[in-house]
C-alpha cells in the first residue's frame, strides 16, 4: 500500500461529496470548481500506482454524474458516499 493512493482516494471523496452538496444546492459554479478538482485529484490518484483505486474514483465520478438527475438519487448517493470511500479505504491499507 502506499499512503499517496489512500491519501488521494480520501481526498477524492472529499472532493465528490463537495460536488454532491453543490448539486443538492443548485450552484453550478461551486459543483464546477470541485469537479474540476476531483478530476486533478484523480489524476494524482493514478499516478499513485494502484489501478485499483483509480478505477473506483472513476466509478465514484460515474456515480455522481447519474446521481444528479434527480434529488431522490442524489440523496441516495450522498448517504452511501461515506461509506463507499471507508470500505475502499480500508482495502488500500
Amino acid at each position: 500500500m502506499t499512503h499517496d493512493a489512500a491519501f488521494y482516494f480520501a481526498n477524492l471523496g472529499a472532493d465528490v461529496a463537495r460536488c454532491a452538496n453543490a448539486a443538492k444546492q443548485n450552484d453550478d459554479v461551486r459543483y464546477d470548481d470541485s469537479l474540476s478538482r476531483a478530476y486533478r485529484t484523480l489524476d494524482a490518484l493514478r499516478e499513485a500506482s494502484r489501478p485499483e483505486a483509480y478505477e473506483e474514483g472513476l466509478l465514484m465520478l460515474r456515480g455522481l454524474a447519474i446521481a444528479r438527475s434527480t434529488p431522490e438519487a442524489l440523496a441516495f448517493f450522498q448517504s452511501s458516499l461515506n461509506s463507499i470511500i471507508g470500505a475502499f479505504l480500508t482495502r488500500l491499507t
